[in-house]
């Protein structure tokens, strides 16, 4: 009996081992928690997916493209029409482009489009630049690592931990400046939290901008002076903050306080932040080695713009989202295949037409206004230099149109080859106009350009411009979507002297002010100021930082949107004066295009816009999230 007892309590304690061995195994197709904390790579890589995730950092992007699980702000994720239509990767970069003055949407994708934004305004539950659950599911993980790289013995774990802190002040941003105040969690909260703490309130707009502000500030000096591409450094986090705090301080300035402070910042608040701005602006100007991107020995004004976004590593690139073309779409995007002219897959692109009434904000080159009388506009014909060429070159190397080069274009017989070809219409010496459909020549002269084939059916809805910033002529726009390889500029030196300048002229230097204003337009190769005032400030924003983002937040901070936004925009259209074709030097008849959106629908931004809508979604999950007035 006792020997059988020992026998089973011996075969009791080599199974216990056995299954101890078992359960103890480390898995092999994954890493663990723990493990990863303990490996600099595994931290670096880690680090690298939540760069990923800020999808935002691409021209306010909402998603990305495939089954991400940053995605969750969407509950058609699965359907690859609409996440391409939305992702950072896809056509959701440009979207934000459009809700503002400088274009309209060509209604030409197949997927999702901001018509209704661009009509209606936002809505209670609509989805339009929507960054709440997305951005909220991104700031847990940012906590998560920060808190866990805490304990971590690498040598570099401070800067890591930096990267992340920036990371979340700018999803934190790109939640504030849609919102205005939002919940701030700054750890990790345990499945196990207080109601208080899984059902937060909102904190005040105030905190919010201060809590990004101080972060920044307390970051910069932790972070690498020159990192490689794609990773912030100590450049970007101060352009962040100029960036930032330029917001806040248009907010106090001309914004109003409602929901007890929940929308808006109270006049004479301790925090300077237009000197906070200027400030932050300076040190990169001083101490972070950026300058503007002048071109090599040779290059005309065209090329020196248009190569400040296709050269990579140029001098003016702070911070970049890379797309080298390599390992899969996530290292891709879409903004050639988007919005260039043909030749291209299936006769798409130019998503995105330029406004008329945007391209006469373009000065001539000596700086006297771009716009021209209607009058003057119709009393003769054009050539194409004489509409485009005289004017601020960066027309010409960031918008196409009629008698751009671009490769591959078909430009005959008006033009050589490889010239882009939009006219509409051929004005006859007697001032009639041939613009046959059944018969569409005109003694064998097409009445209609190439470029035009696509949209004349659909009564010239084309603006006669197209988006060329980013454009590279050698892109594949034959293939597919996710197919263009250059750096998206997050941050680029011309925006710093352009935050500077806004915020010192709010301060009162317009000597400052008018110096970093003059530094861009020298480089463009326009006519200097010799004075300073706001109208030309944010002019100069309007122009020099045009498709990259910026004009429609600016018009939100400024309070200018219920101006700028309500009303009908123009676009142009060519007519061939048949004579000078004939002649060999051919012009143009410009016709003015009125409610070039629509016949129907008329843009409009409603005064509650200034705040985007929470959701019922979103406030049904948490009751404790008050919605913002209006909705």
């Amino acid at each position: 009996m006792n020997k059988i007892t020992c026998t089973l309590t011996l075969l009791v304690a080599i199974m216990a081992t056995s299954c101890a061995d078992v359960l103890d195994q480390k898995p092999t197709n994954r890493y663990t928690d723990a493990q990863v904390w303990q490996d600099e790579f595994l931290i670096t890589s880690h680090l690298a997916n939540l760069y990923d995730m800020a999808a935002f950092m691409i021209n306010d992007a909402m998603a990305l493209y495939g089954n991400s699980p940053v995605n969750v702000e969407f509950s058609s994720a699965a359907n690859w029409n609409f996440n391409l239509g939305v992702s950072a990767e896809g056509e959701g970069s440009v979207h934000s482009i459009t809700a503002a003055d400088e274009c309209k949407y060509s209604g030409r994708g197949a997927q999702a489009n901001y018509l209704d934004l661009k009509y209606y305004g936002h809505q209670r539950d609509g989805i339009y630049l929507r960054w709440w659950a997305n951005g909220y599911y991104l700031n847990r993980q940012l906590n998560h690592f920060i808190e866990n790289i805490e304990d971590s013995p690498v040598s570099n774990a401070l800067e890591l931990k930096s990267e992340a802190r920036f990371i979340r002040a700018f999803n934190y941003f790109a939640m504030v400046k849609r919102y205005g105040g939002v919940p701030l969690i700054t750890k990790e909260t345990p499945i196990n939290a207080s109601q208080e703490e899984l059902l937060p309130k909102r904190s005040s707009e105030q905190e919010c901008y201060d809590f990004i502000v101080d972060e920044l500030l307390d970051i910069a000096d932790n972070m690498l002076e020159k990192p490689e591409a794609g990773r912030a450094g100590k450049g970007a986090a101060l352009t962040l903050l100029s960036r930032v705090a330029l917001y806040a301080g248009s907010i106090q300035k001309y914004g109003s306080v409602a929901l007890d402070g929940l929308n808006g910042i109270p006049q004479g608040s301790a925090k300077n932040y237009f000197q906070v701005s200027a400030d932050a602006a300076k040190r990169v100007m001083t101490e972070c080695g950026y300058s503007l991107y002048q071109g090599k020995a040779g290059d005309s004004n065209a090329d020196v713009l248009r190569n400040i976004f296709l050269v990579k590593d140029n001098c003016e690139a702070i911070m970049v989202k890379r797309h080298q073309g390599e390992g899969g779409t996530q290292y891709r995007w879409s903004w050639d295949i988007c919005n260039c002219p043909k030749p291209n897959a299936w006769s798409v692109g130019q998503y995105i037409l330029p406004y008329y009434d945007f391209v006469e904000e373009f000065q001539f080159k000596d700086g006297t206004s771009g716009k021209i009388a209607p009058d003057e506009l119709a009393s003769h014909s054009w050539s194409m230099d004489e509409f485009i060429g005289s004017r601020d070159p960066r027309l010409g190397a960031w918008v196409w149109t009629n008698g751009s080069p671009w490769p591959g274009a078909i430009g005959k017989p008006v033009f050589g080859d490889n010239t882009i070809s939009m006219y509409d219409g051929i004005r006859l010496a007697d001032g009639s106009i041939f613009h046959n459909v059944t018969t569409p020549s005109y003694e064998g002269v097409m009445c209609y350009g190439d470029q035009m084939n696509e949209f004349r059916d659909r009564g010239n809805l084309h603006t006669g411009f197209g988006v060329r910033k980013y454009l590279d002529p050698d892109a594949d726009n034959m293939t597919w979507f996710m197919y263009s390889t250059t750096d998206y500029q997050i941050f680029r030196y011309a925006e710093v002297l352009l935050n500077y300048a806004e915020a010192e002229y709010e301060l009162g230097n317009s000597a400052e002010a008018l110096s970093a204003i003059n530094k861009i337009r020298d480089r463009a190769g326009v006519a200097e100021y010799s004075s300073i005032d706001m109208d030309k400030i944010r002019h100069e924003r309007e122009i020099e930082l045009c498709f990259e983002n910026h004009r429609y937040w600016d018009l939100r901070r400024w309070r200018t949107a219920v101006d700028e936004l309500n009303g009908p925009h123009t676009g142009i259209n060519y007519l061939l004066d048949w004579e000078s074709y004939k002649n060999g030097n051919p012009r143009f008849w410009l016709e003015i295009k009125n409610n070039i959106d629509s016949n129907v629908n008329t843009p409009t931004f409603p005064e509650n816009n200034y705040y985007m809508p929470i959701g019922s979604g979103t406030i049904a999950k948490n009751p404790n999230v008050v919605e913002n007035p209006g909705y």
